[in-house]
């Protein structure tokens, strides 16, 4: 067996695991307690990071809530001092200072409503600076999420443990989305076992040697191959023994994109219940029969079927 390493960040001092270190998506399944509020997020991060969909509906949230909160300022205690808003019911009222406080805050001002006296018009001066501060913020967000590099890589759901030569190999699919022009691949896979030390129970991380770690260009599909030998920390195990010692497959991706001109990373995780025994993934990419070129199919990225596996596994 490999010789165990201590560079993997996570540790070795856990006696029970209960969750996977990496997620599916890449992100650290890890819980940090007792830092103060201050501390705990970097809320320039959060917003860079969170979805799109979230992100949107943040600055729609804000936009309205904004609004709404001048519009309430205006509604009880300007109105008589907002020239040429037209008067009727409170719904009405409120419609028009609603929209006057959305000109107002993006600072398009259509000149029909305008305020009157010192009071309503510190209000409104108020409300244009924090506009103007708003959409350089978001101004600033928009930009940072357009030009942040992601590697834009799709992992197979499986890893699998497959015939290889005269013995089996652990698996894995990998391919580029989103016409990534990434090069320069290189991949680390590390697994994390619970192993018995001195009567107990500890977590110990080996490097897994890889049949190709590097790749001078990625544009099809590439299948991670680890060798299972007398060499590898999975030598002779079996479902069982991965669930016992709870095996997680750590996978390290790191690459240039061209487009951004900037190194990008991505990492994702495989448990014992993602390990498939005895299969062989099916082709994802071929030929095109008019000779135009190869054709990836990434719908069939975690596609395999069983086969009978060596004995000696």
């Amino acid at each position: 067996m490999d010789k165990n390493i201590d560079n993997s960040g996570f540790g070795t001092s856990v006696t029970e695991k209960y969750a996977r270190f990496i997620n599916k998506d890449g992100s650290h399944n890890v819980v940090h307690v007792g830092r103060p509020i201050k501390e705990r997020n970097s809320l320039y991060s959060k917003l860079i990071n969170i979805s799109w969909w979230k992100f949107l509906a943040l600055v729609f949230i804000f936009y309205f809530f904004i609004n709404f909160v001048f519009a309430l300022i205006y509604y009880f205690f300007c109105i008589p001092n907002l020239m040429g808003l037209i008067q009727g019911s409170n719904w009405q009222n409120f419609q028009e200072v609603y929209f006057f406080s959305a000109q107002t805050l993006t600072t398009v001002g259509y000149g029909r409503i305008s305020p009157v006296g010192i009071f309503t018009n510190t209000i409104a001066a108020s409300e244009a600076l924090i506009g103007i501060l708003t959409l350089a913020i978001n101004t600033g967000l928009l930009y940072g999420r357009f030009v942040k590099p992601k590697a834009h890589l799709k992992f197979s759901h499986n890893a699998i443990i497959a015939p290889f030569k005269e013995n089996s190999a652990l698996m894995f699919r990998l391919a580029p989305i989103k016409n990534a022009s990434l090069s320069n691949m290189m991949v680390r896979v590390t697994v994390s076992l619970m192993l018995k030390e001195n009567g107990k129970l500890i977590n110990k991380f080996f490097n897994l040697p890889l049949q190709i770690n590097t790749l001078d260009t990625f544009v099809t599909t590439w299948t991670i191959v680890h060798p299972i030998d007398e060499q590898s920390p999975l030598w002779k195990m079996n479902f069982d023994e991965m669930t016992n010692k709870d095996l997680e497959i750590l996978v390290y991706v790191r690459a240039y994109d061209e487009d951004f001109s900037s190194t990008v990373v991505k990492r994702t995780s495989y448990t014992h219940e993602e390990v498939i025994f005895g299969a062989k993934f099916k082709p994802a990419f071929y030929e095109d029969p008019n000779g135009k070129g190869s054709i990836v199919e990434h719908h069939k990225l975690n596609e395999f079927e069983p086969v009978e596996l060596q004995s000696n596994l």
